[in-house]
């Protein structure tokens, strides 16, 4: 007889989510930060009493009653902020002018096991805005560990209401609403080095460049051991005093990605070089707003924030990554090359710049789960399609656009590297390397110009070599501006030039020619190389499967003229009927030309869609008919539909697009029936088409038995954005011209599934899909009678 049983959660789960989890004394302290702060805290104490071996973490957040202690805080891996409840009583303040209402911090439920990681004993003290209250929560962690085999839900915990919160703390209370986190018994020693330490990680992690107004965290010391120096050395405020030096001492570049347009501005030592905005092309975020603020420290700079900060800048840290307000571990860290920059300097040193070279940080404002960060809390962002345009964009419109300034403009100009000043643009060259750049952006049509600093546009006496390109950047630049002054002083400077550029222009006419010259001929290598290849790949075909493939074509190419000429008959009646109504007549006439031409207009679609299906199946055959082990005059075959899919996928498909694009995972699985081979290619090609469509790199198929059936089923997955479930119907993504992409047919998935039907299958949206996800489910047709 079955019985219903349930899992038993051993104590040793409290380790598990713990100690385990969270093994850095900081990052266990950050965590408790952050909870403060997803219960709308506009401030948090952070106190060290040595002298009684405990650390108050005290916060003036919302505060949680009784039943939200035993329903929240209680309930492990529950998390308020994941189901959304967790706005309940908010107040607003510092953190959200750094992530959007509504967005959290963490979202698994277990940050509060960071208590286990700091000490023995916690003694919880919390007060909400509804009453004077004060509910108090002991937990003895050892308790847990005593014996695994005892139930974790069985140990209890001691939850009652007193009179107040403590009255011995070392630092003051909340008046209002708030939650104090008593940690005795501490498990670690807090020594001077231990918490300066511990401030300059929290300083990276909340505030690294000093650029809030206010700093809401705060750092107190009770030590009898250390002299009054130390203990003012260690209180105050968590933040850093480098604003000026990094807004007025180096290049900087700032880029806000939001509603699907970018817009750039590059400063260099407090002087503004340009505005731009362009359209954004990157999908992934757009229901996102990314903030970047990237500087390039030279020689001078270095010194001077070595002197002011203690630390050399390649030691702080280089570009750090926020989402909604807290920093991504460990991005930006010394030793961390998420961008890939140190592996492209190595490729050219006196070309790109480095982690060494930059500082700076990207702020994401995102929907909870959008991105997604590694449960161990110091691997990252979980790299998917928003991931990889998140990191793109970084890349191209920020740390790229930098570097082209730099490396093109300051570097050209040794002396620049020991300036802590613009001095350098009244140089004329420097000057000239500028406008330039400013003239290439000017060139593309997706780049509108906002501004530019007008006195780098001021005409100047510049060698000959370079003054046509800075002619050539400033046109451009006063004409998309519209500086009719501009124009004119370019023409009486050209005046001046006629000789030189007469000679210029013939050098550069021969330059041109020879370009041009050897562009035809490098084109003309690779058709031929292209060429080769192809013959190549198919010199193996015999003079039989050639035969079989060319009157394969021809059936297909017979469907479709057939369905050609009927539509251009339909076309042919439609036009009449059009005539007839425009001739005017009784109105039973009218009555039946519109019918005649409702009826011709849905008889010439679906000839368009048979055509499209039966180009779909004819680019299948030429694509897979010289690996084919089958007569391919047969459309359908008897045979093991699961190798099938096996061998196209893993050995045609993969063949041609690489193993890491696409796999199929039989499983040892078999299912005998009869099917046809190229509309089953058609499916996996279509599926292979949309997951690329929304950025996907890789397509995996896994075979599996289907629930309480001996029928096989295939689920396919990919790595790109999904589903948009805002902006398009999950439930119509098989309709027939329904697309959830710009540009789309809507036939491709509409196809799939007619021909799946055919062949006695099925196609759907699996139902245990995470929401937001493009996860499908193949059934493969049965054994046939």
């Amino acid at each position: 007889m079955a019985t219903q049983e349930h899992f038993r959660v051993s104590s040793h789960l409290k380790d598990v989510i713990g100690r385990d989890l969270v093994t850095n004394e900081f990052v266990a302290v950050f965590e408790l930060v952050k909870n403060a702060f997803d219960a709308s805290a506009s401030k948090v104490d952070i106190a060290f009493d040595n002298d009684a071996r405990e650390l108050w973490i005290v916060d003036d957040g919302k505060g949680m009653d009784e039943q939200a202690i035993r329903d929240k805080w209680l309930f492990v891996a529950y998390s308020a902020k994941a189901d959304g409840t967790e706005d309940a009583g908010a107040k607003r303040d510092y953190r959200d002018r750094i992530r959007p209402q509504g967005q959290y911090a963490g979202s698994k439920g277990i940050g509060r096991f960071s208590c286990d990681t700091l000490g023995e004993v916690l003694a919880l003290y919390t007060r909400t805005t509804k009453g004077n209250e004060v509910q108090k929560l002991s937990v003895q962690w050892e308790k847990f560990e005593a014996d695994s085999k005892q139930l974790f839900q069985k140990i209890g915990v001691r939850l009652e209401e007193v009179d107040g919160f403590p009255t011995d703390a070392p630092i003051s209370m909340p008046q209002g609403p708030g939650t104090i986190l008593r940690i005795s018994s501490l498990r670690g020693s807090w020594h001077y080095d231990d918490i300066f330490r511990l401030r300059r990680y929290l300083e990276k992690l909340i505030d690294p460049f000093g650029t809030t107004d206010d700093t809401p965290v705060y750092i107190s010391v009770k030590d009898s051991e250390l002299s009054r120096g130390q203990i003012t050395d260690l209180d105050g405020p968590v933040g850093n005093n480098i604003r000026d030096l990094l807004s007025d001492k180096t290049t900087k570049i700032n880029v806000l990605i939001e509603n699907g347009k970018i817009s750039t501005t590059l400063t260099d030592r407090g002087r503004v070089i340009y505005k731009i905005t362009e359209r954004s092309e990157f999908e992934g975020l757009l229901q996102s707003a990314v903030r970047m603020e990237l500087f390039y420290l030279n020689r001078s700079a270095k010194h001077t924030f070595t002197a002011r900060m203690g630390v050399r800048s390649v030691e702080f840290g280089s570009v750090f990554l926020f989402l909604n307000g807290f920093r991504i571990f460990p991005i930006g860290e010394e030793n961390d090359d998420t961008f890939g920059l140190n592996r492209r300097k190595q490729q050219g040193s006196a070309r790109y710049l480095g982690t060494r070279d930059l500082m700076g940080r990207v702020d994401v404002s995102a929907p909870t789960r959008m991105f997604r960060e590694a449960s161990s809390r110091d691997a990252g962002l979980i790299e998917d399609a928003r991931v990889r345009d998140l990191y793109e964009a970084v890349k191209r419109k920020a740390i790229f656009r930098l570097e082209r300034y730099v490396v093109g403009v300051t570097w050209m100009d040794a002396a620049d590297a020991d300036r802590d000043d613009a001095s350098g643009l009244s140089l004329a060259p420097t000057r000239s390397r500028v406008v330039q750049l400013i003239g290439q952006l000017a060139a593309s049509k997706a780049v509108e110009i906002e501004y530019y600093d007008p006195e780098i546009t001021e005409l100047f006496d510049a060698e000959a070599k370079s003054i046509e390109g800075t002619f050539k950047s400033l046109s451009i630049i006063a004409e998309r501006r519209g500086d009719n002054e501009l124009l004119r002083s370019i023409e009486a400077a050209r005046a001046r030039q006629v000789e030189l550029e007469a000679s210029e222009r013939e050098a550069a006419e021969a330059a041109r020619e020879a370009r041009a010259a050897k562009a035809y001929a490098d084109e003309r290598i690779a058709r031929l190389e292209q060429q080769a290849t192809y013959l190549a790949s198919t010199q193996d075909m015999t003079v039989e499967q050639m035969t079989l493939l060319l009157h394969q074509v021809m059936i297909y190419a017979g469907h479709i003229g057939s369905a050609v000429d009927r539509a251009l008959g339909n076309a042919r009646v439609t036009l009449e009927a059009a005539a007839d109504l425009a001739a005017g007549g009784d109105d039973e006439d009218l009555l039946d030309a519109a019918a005649s031409i409702r009826t011709r207009t849905r008889r010439m679609v679906d000839d368009l869609d048979y055509i499209h299906l039966e180009n779909d199946r004819l680019t299948a055959v030429a694509r897979f008919a010289s690996n084919a082990r089958f007569d391919l005059e047969t459309d359908l075959l008897q045979g093991d539909i699961v190798e099938f899919l096996d061998e196209y996928v893993n050995q045609v498909r993969a063949g041609r697009d690489g193993a890491s694009i696409i796999a199929f995972q039989g499983n040892s699985l078999s299912q005998v029936t009869r099917f046809r081979p190229v509309d089953l290619v058609v499916v996996v090609d279509n599926l292979l088409d949309n997951a690329r469509k929304h950025g996907a790199r890789q397509l995996t198929m896994t075979a599996r038995r289907k629930k309480g059936t001996k029928l096989v089923e295939v689920l396919i997955c990919d790595d790109g954005r999904g589903i948009d479930e805002q902006r398009v119907d999950p439930a119509r993504l098989f309709e027939k011209g329904y697309t959830s992409g710009a540009g789309g047919t809507g036939l491709g998935l509409y196809h799939s599934r007619k021909v799946m039907d055919e062949m006695g299958g099925d196609i759907s949206l699996d139902v245990a899909r995470d929401s937001g996800r493009a996860d499908f489910v193949m059934t493969l047709p049965g054994p046939k009678a």
